[in-house]
């Protein structure tokens, strides 16, 4: 009982610092935590698990709405937000500036069209969420500083995986909503089962004994195993039920392979003229 008074102090200031943060922004300028911008671009351009980047080309504006919002929240506002606030931010805005990274050379291949000599355009800096960095020292972030130093370091959650794209083929298709932190283990969770049940990125075979999954499972064992025990074992928590249980089964052995990685663009299939 003692402990009650200075218990019921420390929230009663933490909801009034959370207040006042709020409170010197108006209310049209706060960060929409529900991501509507960028909802509306992918609803406007996912269609299955492709992307139309030559409709997005022709209506960007969402898009650039979507960016300046994120490049608007200030340190002080962002180190307010929960986990899972800050984890959605992160994740749509991966994808959201791998999106625009892609549209802004559009026609191309392939992103990695997009690399240099010296350079893979994932470590190209020229993300202004510097800010938000954990350091508060960078200027401009590349997409690998998002995914390695903030997502994948940060989060300790190998479910990320199957939410950010690369604008490739191979990668897990992007969801046709932005992830908010409402319903954000609800939304990882489906996406994971999505990929896995998807026979282009990962296949098995009960009668064989055999998985072929995605190259992201060896690229990223080590998260897998952190959360999972093994591939094998975190697969088997995600994957279609029909699998799930010969998966499971630890007398039985699985032959694991790893399935060739598609750096094709992820852009929707044209008529050929």
């Amino acid at each position: 009982m003692p402990l009650v008074r200075p218990v019921l102090i420390l929230c009663l200031g933490l909801a009034t610092l959370v207040a006042s943060a709020q409170a010197q922004k108006p209310a049209e300028l706060q960060f929409d935590q529900n991501h509507g911008a960028w909802t509306a671009v992918l609803r406007a351009c996912v269609q299955g698990d492709r992307f139309d980047y030559k409709a997005l080309s022709l209506d960007r504006a969402k898009l650039d709405q979507y960016l300046g919002a994120l490049q608007s929240v200030t340190r002080e506002e962002f180190e307010l937000w929960s986990k899972e606030q800050r984890y959605a931010f992160w994740i749509n805005a991966y994808n959201a500036y791998t999106i625009h990274l892609v549209a802004k050379s559009y026609p191309l291949d392939s992103i990695k069209d997009l690399g240099g000599l010296f350079k893979s355009p994932w470590d190209k800096p020229f993300i202004p969420l510097g800010h938000l960095f954990p350091d508060g020292v960078t200027k401009e972030l590349t997409l690998n500083n998002i995914e390695h130093d903030v997502l994948r370091t940060k989060f300790k959650d190998a479910r990320v995986h199957a939410a950010i794209n690369c604008a490739s083929r191979g990668c897990p298709s992007l969801r046709k909503e932005a992830f908010i932190a409402e319903k954000l283990g609800t939304q990882l969770d489906e996406q994971v089962r999505a990929w896995l049940a998807d026979a282009t990125r990962n296949r098995f075979d009960r009668e064989k004994s055999k998985a072929q999954v995605s190259e992201i499972f060896s690229w990223f064992k080590a998260d897998f195993v952190r959360d999972g025990g093994s591939v094998r074992e975190w697969i088997a928590k995600y994957a279609p039920e029909e699998h799930a249980a010969w998966l499971r089964d630890t007398k039985k052995d699985v032959d694991l392979s790893y399935l060739d990685y598609s750096w094709k663009l992820n852009d929707i299939e044209r008529p050929k003229r």
